[in-house]
């Protein structure tokens, strides 16, 4: 047989087995797999990347990019319906969008911007470190506002029963003064800062302070209207 010949039945040889494993590799691309197979697979890899390297090795799927990106739900009928009948200010606008990013986990409580992005450490057994309640001192730096532009605001949103603010007990130095500690949250019928999968996993207290808001809505005609969404 000549060198010619040869090589030609090797490359073919070569071309075969690729379209071999091509074709296998199709086969698994759309078959099914049970768990239990889809682990066998696994096990029968890596026990294969052992025996070749001599090292153990693990499988591990490739980190969402969204994974503990910290993010808010805006509840668009509901906004969509304020925006409908104009009840919202350019002014209330702008602040609800700045102030998204400062939102508590779950509470929907206006926090401050340190407590929010800051690394959370190992956590120690019995120990919980509680995020401090912005001020509106602190609210307005965080948005970029004058404090008396921002009180405004703030107490038009309170009017409007698009934010609250609970008083709590005890006393806190603020400015040089002793004041009763107050703390902001946002209506989350507007927007939430929580998981929703198959259920609001909202704090119930939080719940309980906005369960009655937002039911005495009129629109420019004076007519009454209803939230499209109400989830609790």
């Amino acid at each position: 047989m000549s060198l010619e010949n040869s090589n030609t039945i090797v490359n073919l040889k070569q071309k075969l087995a690729e379209a071999e494993k091509k074709a296998r590799l199709k086969d698994l691309k759309h078959k099914s797999y049970s768990s239990e197979e889809v682990s066998e697979i696994q096990k029968s890899l890596l026990d294969l990347m052992q025996e070749i390297t001599g090292e153990k090795h693990f499988i591990a799927r490739e980190k969402d990019v969204f994974a503990g990106e910290p993010f808010n739900q805006v509840m668009h009928r509901n906004l969509d319906l304020l925006v409908r009948i104009d009840y919202l200010t350019q002014a209330e606008e702008s602040f609800l969008f700045r102030i998204q990013p400062y939102l508590e986990f779950k509470s929907n409580v206006i926090i401050c911007r340190e407590d929010k992005f800051k690394k959370k450490k190992k956590s120690i057994e019995n120990e919980f470190v509680l995020g401090k309640s912005a001020t509106v001192s602190d609210i307005a730096e965080m948005i970029g506002k004058s404090r008396r532009q921002t009180s405004e605001i703030m107490n038009s949103l309170k009017k409007k029963e698009i934010l609250l603010n609970p008083e709590g007990a005890g006393k806190i130095s603020e400015n040089g003064r002793s004041v009763t500690p107050r703390t902001w949250i946002v209506n989350p019928y507007i927007m939430i800062c929580a998981p929703r999968k198959n259920e609001v996993k909202l704090d119930q207290l939080t719940m309980r302070l906005f369960q009655h808001s937002l039911k005495n809505l009129k629109d420019q005609n004076g007519k009454k209207v209803n939230l499209p969404t109400r989830f609790f």
